[in-house]
Formats: C-alpha cells, structure tokens, sequence
C-alpha cells in the first residue's frame, strides 16, 4: 500500500515539473507534426511504387508512416527519460529521498511510469492529428488502444534503459553518447520509414536486422492495426518481443538503481 501511495505521489510530482517546462511541451507537440508534414511530402514521390507493393495497394505515404511517428515520439521520449533523473542526482534530490522513508522501489518506478503518462498523451494527440490529416484507422478506437499497449510496453523498456544508464554513468555526456547512438539508428534499422520484407524496400541485410530490433515490432503492430486490422500472427509476436524488451529494460534500471543509486 505505502509503495503505491509513494508511486502515486512522485508520478504527480514528475509530471507537475514537465508541465512547468512550456518549451518541453512545445517541442514534443510540434516535432511529431513536423515528422507527419515533411517526411510524407519528401516521399510523397513513392505513392506509385506503394500501389504495386502487396499490402498496400493505395495506400498513401501518409497512412503508411503514421503508426512509425507515434512509435518514434514514444521512442525518443522514453529514450531521454534519464535526464530527469540526472537532474534529481545533480540537485541532490535523490540523496534526500533516499534518507526519507519513501519506499526505495518507487523512486525509479515512478520516473519510468511518468514517462509513459506523458507519452500515451504525446500518442493519443498524434492519432488525432493523424486522423485530422486523412488516416483511416482500420480497427478504430480499440485498435488504438491496442496500439497504446504496444508502445508502452517498448517505451517502459527505453524509460527504464534510460534510467539505469543515467544512474551508472551519473554525468549527461555519456548518456547522450548512449542514447544518440541507439535510438535513431534504431529507427533506421526498421521498417519505420520503408516497408520490409521480401516485397519491401530494404536491402536483405538491414531487413535482417530489423527482425531483431523491438522497434520494428512496435511499428508493425501498429501498422497492422491502422493499415489492415487484426493480424495476429504479427501482433502475438509484437507483444511477446515488446514484452520481453520490457522486461529487459525494466531489469536493467533495477539493477543499476539498487547498485548506484545510494
């Protein structure tokens, strides 16, 4: 019960301190829409190519990166996650609640947990933009929701990620270091931006790669669920490898907090 109490109270602090950030808000609302607006006019060009490829017979670049930008905000946000709490260990706010009774579990679990509140908003607004702009989502309110849960569970991995490696290195240069070197690759080496598979535009070897990525389960699941419907042969796949990502990510933040946080 106390290890709720204090999940809840520090979850309403975090996102309290964002709130006051107003450029923070203005960016994360905007870059999104940018993505959305520049990305489908640059590659507007390839609409005839997509009417040929199986799947998307039709399908306007538009809808088909749509699920790609909601997966990318949730990744880039989640992946940053740890600058807050280096910004708690350079205040000296994480020495103070350690030498108060707040249940020590909460501490970390309520950063990763914040994070992902602001995200499923960040989502839900993109959807709607999306939307606005002529998406067509196949499987309609529940199938965002579905997707909801898909992007949670890659961005609870990130967050926590994030979170251990700001505790273990305890300075921003390396973790950007870190994080620039793995989240954008990461968008690169999925079918985010062109579609994979034997019929898709990839080379055979970065569409080898991409099998092992999560980012590129989210992304198929939720292209699944905006493109097509119910898929789920892939969407099984997408849950249990964002699952185990998750688990990862989690795993690791716990074991560097337990480790270096006092």
């Amino acid at each position: 019960m106390y290890l709720l109490n204090d999940i809840r109270v520090q979850i309403i602090r975090h996102i309290r301190t964002l709130f006051r950030i107003r450029v923070w808000i203005f960016i994360s609302l905007v870059q999104p829409i940018i993505w959305l607006v520049l990305f489908t006019q640059v590659f507007d060009s390839l609409g005839q190519s997509f009417a040929v490829i199986p799947g998307l017979e039709g399908t306007s670049y538009l809808q088909f990166f749509a699920p790609g930008v909601v997966v990318m905000t949730v990744l880039f946000g989640s992946a940053w996650a740890g600058m807050g709490m280096l910004q708690d260990i350079d205040m000296g706010i994480l020495s103070k609640m350690l030498a108060t009774p707040v249940t020590r579990g909460s501490i970390i679990t309520s950063r990763v947990l914040a994070s992902m509140v602001m995200l499923v908003i960040q989502a839900l607004i993109i959807f709607t933009i999306s939307v606005i702009m002529g998406v067509d989502i196949a499987t309609g309110v529940p199938g965002v929701l579905f997707s909801i849960v898909l992007i949670c569970l890659l961005g609870l991995g990130f967050a926590a990620f994030s979170n251990g490696l700001a505790l273990l290195f305890r300075r921003p240069e390396p973790l950007m270091g870190v994080i620039n070197f793995i989240a954008l690759p990461t968008v690169f080496m999925s079918s985010t931006m062109m579609p994979g598979g034997p019929d898709g535009f990839l080379p055979g070897w970065l569409d080898t790669v991409r099998q092992f990525n999560p980012v590129d389960y989210a992304v198929v699941g939720v292209r699944d669920l905006v493109l097509s419907g119910y898929i789920w042969s892939d969407l099984w796949r997408s849950i249990l490898v964002l699952a185990a990502w998750a688990t990862a990510g989690i795993t690791f933040g716990t074991l560097m907090f337990r480790a270096k946080a006092e």
